[in-house]
Formats: structure tokens, C-alpha cells, sequence
């Protein structure tokens, strides 16, 4: 256990499960939740979705950013191009990325299809999977060839995988070049992400605060069903608030397994949640009433495009009462075979 799970461990599933009402905490919520409700602006393509603060930083972003692994991932290119003119048309403005999606076909296409037209208007993050120096500084420099990019808006250290994985990614000067791209102007804001181990952001967030160092953004699985199986939504996300990060939310179907897709692994799926009376909207509204900056949602079609953003049409939060009634009827779907991505305890 780490000395942030000691400190935050409990606070963390008292207050996240009972609605967040401890008093810091409570004020925080409701922040985002006034955030969410703001009107939206608009620029020279249309209205935008609603946006939220990316934490600390001044930046901000919509409240849903279009995943990039779906972009590329046994798509055509003129599917991509569909999916990202879209999600433009329907107002998101914040795209993701990666170096592994496609071994870097994806940052592509959002190179042919992205930035030559829009870099302008819109906030573009990539990750690197990188574990040393050289490999971090190789993956900055192909990534903004393929997308065509001068900088990125958000550079994250992607898929820590356990507290000796964050250990060694800082040990082998990882964040040195991530801190160098700030300065350098060649990343904005800079971020790290993990899928399968709640104890490895911890850590990296020990380690962080051991160097007199913030950065802007974590990316993490958070739905409906995460709380009740090795949790980053009670442990790590108590901890990420009060150090004022921006919370970048992922895998809010636990990557389609919520709604019946096969999502990972090979094994049969469990009974879908969905099922129960908790719909895809519910699914989005439970995780835009946390404090959140943005959802981070894999779109393999226009139409789900569609559907995602007007999951934040007339989206006012969501009562205590409501998401209380909503785990409730996640928990018995919880546990390892709907969230296969987490390593088992």
C-alpha cells in the first residue's frame, strides 16, 4: 500500500460512493458539474460542445475528446476521415492519440485528415509508450511528423503498468524528456496514463511529488462498474482532484464490455449491465458527474459519434440518489471479466 492509499484510501471510497459529499471534495463536484452546464462556444466550423478545465492548466477542452486506437483499428481511411469530420461537425474539438494505435497509422491519419485543416481549432494529445530517454525523445519527433503537428497540446507517458514500471520509466529519464518538450515548446501540457493497475498511477504520483513536480493530466478507466473491482475511480481519483489535475476518463463501457462487445480477451463476455436497466447514457452521465475534464470515447462510426455527443445534449449532472441507484446495479457485473484490461490482485 502506498502513502497515498493510506492517506486517501478510505476518504476516497467513503466519499466516491456516497456521492462525493465530503466538504472539499462536495465543492469540487459541484464545480464540474456547474463546468458541464456552461454555455457552449462556438468557432469558424460551429457550436461546440461543452468544455471543462484541463486541472491546473488554463487550457480547455470539450468534455468529449474522440479516441484514437478506433480511428485507425480496421478502418478504411475514408471511414477515419468520416469518423473525425464528425465528430468536428458535432462540436468536439479534443482528439486522442497514440504511437501503438496502428504502429503509428493512426497518428496519420490524423495528420491527413486533422491537422492540415483544423490544427487551429483544435487540442490534440499523443502518448509514448516509451522506457528510456531515447526512446521518448524518438517517439516526440515521429509523432509529430505523422500528424503533421509543430507541438502537441497534451503529451502523456502512456500505460504505466505497476509501481516498478513508473519507478523505471523515471529512473531511465522518461520525464526528463517530457519535461525538455514543455520547455521546448514541442508539448503544452504533459500527462500519463494507466489501463490495468491503479497502484502504478499512485506512484507515479509519489514520485512526481518526490521531485517538486506536477504535470496537467492523468488518464484513467472510470464507469459505473470500476468502483467495485480494484478501483481507480475510489483510490486514485480523490488523490488527483486535491492535487488539481485534469482527470482524462476512459474506458466508460469498459471498452464496449458494458454494452455487450467483446471489449478484450477471447473468453464469452459476461452478462452486459446494460441489461439491467443502465443504458449507454446513463453509463456517460455517471461519468461526466464526476469531476472529470473530459470522456475519452472510442467512436467506430459517425452515427456513434452522434450518439456520444448527444449524451451532453441538455446534461444538467446527476443526483446522489441516481448514481447510488446506478452502482447498485453495476455491482453485479463488477470483477475481472468485465474489466479484463485491470491486472487481477
Amino acid at each position: 500500500m502506498t502513502n497515498h492509499e493510506r492517506q486517501w484510501g478510505g476518504l476516497g471510497r467513503r466519499a466516491f460512493l456516497a456521492g462525493l459529499t465530503a466538504a472539499g471534495a462536495g465543492l469540487a463536484w459541484r464545480q464540474s458539474l456547474l463546468a458541464a452546464a456552461e454555455p457552449a462556444g462556438s468557432d469558424r466550423l460551429g457550436r461546440l460542445l461543452p468544455q471543462r478545465q484541463l486541472g491546473r492548466s488554463k487550457a480547455r477542452v470539450t468534455a468529449l475528446c474522440v479516441g484514437g486506437h478506433h480511428i485507425e483499428l480496421r478502418r478504411t481511411t475514408e471511414q477515419s476521415q468520416a469518423i473525425i469530420e464528425e465528430a468536428l461537425a458535432r462540436g468536439v474539438r479534443f482528439f486522442d492519440n497514440a504511437k501503438e494505435y496502428g504502429q503509428g497509422e493512426a497518428e496519420k491519419r490524423y495528420g491527413q485528415f486533422l491537422s492540415p485543416k483544423y490544427r487551429d481549432l483544435v487540442f490534440i494529445m499523443t502518448k509514448s509508450p516509451a522506457t528510456t530517454a531515447a526512446a521518448a525523445k524518438s517517439d516526440l519527433e515521429e509523432s509529430l511528423t505523422r500528424m503533421k503537428c509543430d507541438y502537441l497540446d497534451l503529451w502523456q507517458i502512456h500505460h504505466l503498468t505497476s509501481p516498478r514500471d513508473a519507478e523505471a520509466r523515471l529512473k531511465n529519464g522518461v520525464l526528463d524528456v517530457f519535461l525538455e518538450a514543455k520547455r521546448a515548446g514541442k508539448a503544452r501540457h504533459l500527462g500519463f496514463t494507466g489501463h490495468s493497475n491503479y497502484q502504478a498511477l499512485l506512484r507515479m504520483l509519489e514520485l512526481l511529488q518526490q521531485r517538486g513536480v506536477e504535470l496537467d493530466a492523468c488518464q484513467m478507466p472510470i464507469n459505473l462498474c470500476d468502483p467495485h473491482y480494484e478501483s481507480f475511480t475510489t483510490h486514485v481519483l480523490p488523490v488527483l482532484q486535491a492535487r488539481n489535475y485534469g482527470v482524462l476518463a476512459m474506458k466508460t463501457m469498459a471498452y464496449g464490455a458494458m454494452v455487450g462487445q467483446r471489449g478484450f480477451g477471447p473468453a464469452p463476455l459476461p452478462n452486459p449491465p446494460i441489461k439491467s436497466g443502465i443504458t449507454p447514457r446513463h453509463m456517460h452521465h455517471y461519468v461526466y458527474s464526476l469531476p472529470v475534464s473530459a470522456v475519452v470515447s472510442g467512436c467506430t462510426t459517425p452515427e456513434e459519434v452522434r450518439e456520444n455527443a448527444g449524451f451532453l445534449t441538455g446534461y444538467a449532472g446527476m443526483e446522489e440518489a441516481e448514481r447510488k441507484r446506478l452502482l447498485d446495479l453495476a455491482k453485479p457485473h463488477a470483477g475481472k471479466d468485465m474489466e479484463r484490461y485491470k491486472a487481477a490482485p
